[in-house]
């Protein structure tokens, strides 16, 4: 067996163990009402609301560089789909469990709501720093939650984590930019 299959079928046993064998009827239940896109929106409304706030230019500029950190990392998440094309476990994995409506199928590699999520985390992290365990947290169970739905493998998980620190870290630098010259 070579390394690949041995990463797969890793990947696979650990998809198995998330979406089965901790399957919680009252988690699922749970889940239906909270792991689809309504945290996106919630998320952007609260962000458009902050920017609304008579806050300061660096709460300012925090807020609008984490909201296009959301953007940069949906981008790149989109077009790392359309370049790998891998299915969704939910599609593939016997015995697998979807536990969210899926609107359209679309392709599960990496995971853009991790991506997003990690990105606001990675934005914010630098100045925020009483706050670094709750970003951790969310950035944890949003993840774990897009496996526990059936919609992603780990390493759909794990390449959305790499692709949001990437466009979270690289709008951090570039707000840091911005604010250093106004």
């Amino acid at each position: 067996m070579n390394i690949y299959d041995a990463l797969k079928r890793a990947d696979i046993a650990a998809f198995k163990f998330i979406n089965i064998t901790l399957y919680n009827r009252f988690v699922s239940v749970l889940m239906g009402f909270t792991a689809n896109d309504v945290f996106l929106i919630i998320v952007l409304i609260l962000g458009l609301f902050l920017l609304a706030r008579n806050f300061g230019p660096k709460e300012k500029a925090n807020t609008a560089f984490a909201l296009w950190s959301i953007i940069a990392a949906n981008i790149l998440s989109s077009f790392l789909k359309e370049l790998f094309k891998r299915q969704r476990p939910y599609l593939e994995v016997q015995g697998a469990k979807l536990l969210v409506v899926m609107h359209k199928n679309g392709y599960a590699f990496p995971s853009t709501h991790t991506a997003m999520a990690t990105a606001i985390a990675a934005a914010l992290w630098d100045d925020y720093s009483p706050a670094r365990p709750y970003l951790a947290a969310f950035v944890f169970f949003v993840g774990f939650f897009c496996v526990y739905t059936g919609g992603h493998y780990p390493s759909d998980v794990a390449a959305g984590f790499v692709v949001g620190l990437a466009t979270g870290r690289m709008m951090n630098f570039m707000k840091k930019e911005y604010l250093r010259k106004h």
